[in-house]
């Protein structure tokens, strides 16, 4: 084919294709192509994040707060929920389809036949996205690990790693050092790192790689946050930065670790010329958009339903604990599907006491988990169906329930991303 028919949806398609290569951790395939494609990450200055969970909503923070601030600003997540555009915007606005089209065209031949993979792809058009948007500053998430992500091909300005807990132990490793050292792999000579909330263990790792690195290290500590709940106070530099009745729009006290984690990166910001001010600060958290992170659908005369992307389980313990916090003694019906290699029996015991009846899908993706062994994990005094549509199951909840009832649907970006493409059908 000498040349791409059908534009977007043709260029979407070659891009998404490319996942059949799998994850390729290394960064010496991305490096050649980045270097044939004119480098363009050395042309923005950038925040890299890493981290098990919390790094999505962190750049969503710290994204919201400089944009609030008159900053131009970057960012790149993964994975999206429904249209892959999610993944790159600017100022707030998804990465316009031309963009793709354009991109695709002029460099689908060294795409393929260098093997560039799924992920190098969407790393590299982001990256010459924000070069040719001359952003004032990009939030880049880590796909996976940090020490071999083709994101680590950036040299950002401040580096940051939210938190350490297990997932993805077949690839990064099965202790909390091992992942820790994963991580710290974003952690790059002269740019300082910032710490998130963690663990000694793996804490102790990643400050042993900042002294080798020469990499200044500061932590997000207890006594920024002032106390626990919401709403929060922080208190940064012995009242440098103090601000109090801080509270955002992501509902969970995992949240405010997130956005206190946030206020600290930005502040770190401020050496490099990114002035924000106290109101800046406020208005940010609480314009902060991030889908799919305890999200309330409450439609009158339905029953509420909350979409969680919680799919370790760190991530569905803070969907528990912020349940069971804001619906205390409340039990809901749990649409529920996950990928393969995650700790199925460990999820299932956090979300099991919250849980009235379950519907556990198979995923539209190839890298479902069996249902039949999710369900396996329920106490038989459960009532648990097994189904192939996130669809179906929530439809069939949505009908039986009261109005007062509480539905969940959680596991996977790929269940809540089901949910949301087909909202319609369901409510």
């Amino acid at each position: 084919m000498s040349e791409l028919k059908g534009g977007y949806s043709t260029a979407l398609n070659f891009i998404m294709r490319r996942e059949l290569f799998g994850i390729k951790l290394g960064l010496e395939n991305i490096t050649k192509f980045l270097n044939r494609i004119g480098n363009p990450q050395n042309n923005f200055r950038a925040v890299h994040i890493a981290g098990t969970n919390g790094k999505g909503s962190t750049a969503a923070f710290i994204e919201s707060i400089l944009r609030e601030a008159g900053y131009k600003t970057g960012i790149f997540t993964s994975p999206h929920l429904v249209d892959y555009r999610e993944r790159i915007r600017v100022d707030g606005r998804q990465i316009e389809k031309k963009y793709i089209v354009d991109f695709v065209k002029k460099y689908r031949h060294l795409i393929s036949r260098n093997k560039i993979t799924f992920f190098e792809t969407c790393t590299a058009l982001a990256f010459s996205y924000f070069a040719d948007k001359k952003v004032d500053i990009a939030i880049v998430e880590v796909g996976l690990g940090g020490r071999l992500d083709a994101t680590s091909t950036l040299t950002p300005i401040v580096s940051v790693i939210t938190d350490i807990s297990y997932d993805h132990i077949n690839i990064l490793g099965d202790t909390l050092k091992k992942i820790a050292y994963e991580k710290a792999g974003i952690v790059k000579k002269n740019v300082p790192t910032i710490l998130g909330l963690m663990k000694p263990e793996p804490r102790t790792e990643i400050a042993r790689v900042c002294r080798d690195r020469k990499s200044a290290l500061d932590y997000l500590r207890p006594s920024h946050l002032g106390r626990n709940g919401r709403p929060f106070k922080f208190d940064y530099n012995n009242g440098g930065l103090s601000l109090n009745n801080l509270d955002s729009s992501l509902p969970g006290e995992h949240q405010v670790k997130n956005a206190a984690l946030a206020l600290r990166v930005v502040e770190a910001l401020k050496p490099y010329g990114y002035q924000v001010g106290k109101r800046q600060y406020r208005r940010g958290l609480k314009k902060t958009e991030w889908p799919g992170r305890f999200q309330l659908i409450d439609t009158p005369g339905r029953p509420k339903i909350i979409l969680d992307v919680g799919h370790n389980p760190a991530g569905i313990r803070a969907l528990v604990d912020t349940f069971s916090k804001m619906y205390p003694g409340r039990k809901a019906d749990i649409v529920i599907g996950f990928v393969r290699n995650k700790n199925l029996e460990k999820s299932i015991g956090y979300i099991q006491p919250i849980t009235a009846r379950a519907e556990v899908v198979r995923l539209n993706t190839h890298r479902t988990a069996d249902p039949d062994e999710v369900a396996s994990y329920f106490n038989r005094s459960k009532k648990v169906t097994i189904s192939e549509s996130v669809v179906d199951s929530t439809k069939k909840l949505v009908e039986s329930a009261r109005p007062d009832d509480i539905i969940i649907v959680c596991g996977s970006h790929y269940a809540v991303g089901d949910f949301v493409a087909n909202k319609s059908k369901i409510l």
